[in-house]
């Protein structure tokens, strides 16, 4: 099976213009547009210019309304933005079989799958909540236990270390791994050679208290982030708001300490409603998942926090841009290294993109309807994906919580094309994964068919680029092909 993303150059033109408890619960001249994956399995639609240079479209036409382009010099290049495709397979675990065995990719077991988090070395770490432990996955995809005992909850640090329902994860520029112990109202730091401490909080002892970490109180932590400077935020979900641990202090960041809501405002006051899943952007502003508000929030480096994404009481599935854009419940986010940040749209089974220019879409998944389905174009199928991580090669990860398992997505491509020198030659670049195998495909005209365009190749990084020397005829049609 293969998906791809097409694209039709014509030349020449001179235009004018989860709920807690874890795991339950612009026309712009000369702007090329970037296309999504569309399946090979499917015909392929283009959008074709008259000579005013309007986009119109054949019977269906995918993704954005028609729109202009304005380019100067010899050539307009119509780069047809497609209907978002996907390919979903499982990593590790049994479907709907929950257990905790050890092994390699289905030969392994987990129980309510929580959050998800990435070494440099391209390991994954799957808070494993109902096993009570913090599980690894080697990039060949062996699955053992890292900190914990399988199947017993406590709180016991040292080389019998034990975890109660752990949740959040997050990784410090020195590769500690910091553990929202949910169960046990802590903070648990793990050293990379797996030794286990308590960072925060008072095993047992739910509540709220800022203060030292030796005797500050949470209640449900659950999502967590670190800085490159060694803060610790964390969503205190039973709280109702954002903590921060810094120089062995806790204080509140955000939000209006045991009191839900959803005011925007500076500090505590602001309100949230039990408060998932937390990233930074590149600019350090840090996002929030604000599950029982059904809304993303964002807070800026000074504290104040406004609605970002969805409307707070409405919960839906509806895409769009950011104030008509519907969630229900989000769990974790996790941003990808340009900017796009990703939303485990737990009960709508979903996993969401909300892209820089402030698009919401579905990049996998069906609304509503839960499975255990591998597949692309939409055929994947979730049941409370909580957990997200953009791994090393460029998938992503997604901890599907009630499925028992951890997925593998391979998110919608973009491409991008260039024009240049005299005869023409198009260049094509795209977002890869590594070790996927990519072949660029070319015709000339639609009745045609497909051609390869040189050899496939397979990435060895995260971008890949073709050129076509032969671009010169009066109409070119692209597509880049990829196993999943």
């Amino acid at each position: 099976m293969k998906n791809s993303a097409s694209i039709f150059i014509r030349l020449p033109w001179f235009p004018s213009p989860r709920p807690a408890p874890v795991g339950r619960g612009r026309n712009a001249p000369c702007r090329w547009a970037k296309p999504r994956a569309v399946s090979a399995q499917q015909p392929s639609e283009f959008l074709k210019a008259d000579n005013g240079c309007s986009l119109s479209s054949g019977e269906r036409v995918w993704g954005k309304r028609p729109q202009k382009f304005l380019c100067s010099l010899f050539f307009c290049v119509l780069i047809l933005s497609l209907h978002a495709q996907d390919a979903v397979t499982t990593l590790a675990g049994q479907a709907l079989v929950s257990g905790a065995v050890n092994g390699t990719g289905t030969n392994a077991a987990f129980s309510d799958p929580a959050a998800l988090v990435a070494d440099a070395g391209g390991n994954l770490f799957v808070a494993d909540s109902q096993n009570h432990a913090i599980r690894k996955i080697t990039t060949n995809g062996v699955v053992t236990t890292f900190a914990g005992q399988l199947g017993v909850a406590g709180s016991a640090n040292g080389a019998g270390a034990q975890f109660n329902s752990p949740s959040g994860l997050a990784f410090d520029q020195a590769g500690n791994l910091y553990v929202s112990d949910t169960g046990n109202n802590l903070i648990r730091k793990i050293t990379h050679s797996g030794a286990v401490s308590t960072f925060a909080g008072v095993a047992g002892a739910g509540g709220f208290l800022d203060g030292a970490t030796g005797s500050a109180l949470f209640s449900s932590p659950l999502g967590i982030a670190v800085t490159p400077n060694g803060t610790v935020y964390v969503a205190d979900s039973g709280n109702h708001c954002i903590r921060k641990i810094s120089g062995g202090t806790v204080s509140t960041f955000a939000g209006m300490p045991q009191v839900w809501g959803d005011a925007d405002g500076q500090g505590t006051n602001a309100q949230f409603n039990g408060p998932v899943g937390l990233a930074f952007d590149s600019r350090t502003n840090l996002f929030v998942s604000d599950a029982n508000n059904d809304t993303i929030r964002k807070i800026a480096p000074d504290g104040t926090v406004t609605t970002f994404a969805g409307a707070a009481g409405l919960d839906g599935a509806s895409d769009g841009d950011l104030s008509s854009a519907r969630f229900r419940s989000p769990a974790e986010l996790t941003f990808d290294r340009n900017g796009n940040l990703f939303v485990a749209d737990s009960l709508n089974q979903t996993v969401r993109e909300i892209s820089m220019n402030g698009i919401v879409s579905t990049v996998c998944g069906a609304a509503g309807i839960y499975g255990s389905d591998d597949g692309m174009n939409g055929a994947g199928k979730f049941f409370n994906p909580y957990g997200l991580v953009v791994a090393t090669d460029g998938s992503l990860r997604v901890a599907d919580t009630y499925n028992e398992l951890v997925r593998t997505v391979l998110v919608p491509f973009r491409l991008t094309l260039q024009i240049s020198g005299s005869p023409p030659a198009a260049t094509l670049s795209w977002d890869a994964v590594i070790g996927k195998q990519y072949q660029v495909q070319f015709k000339n005209d639609l009745a045609a068919a497909w051609a390869n365009l040189d050899a496939s190749v397979m990435a060895t990084n995260l971008n890949l680029n073709a050129t076509d020397n032969n671009g010169a005829g009066p109409q070119h049609f692209y597509r880049v092909l990829v196993t999943p």
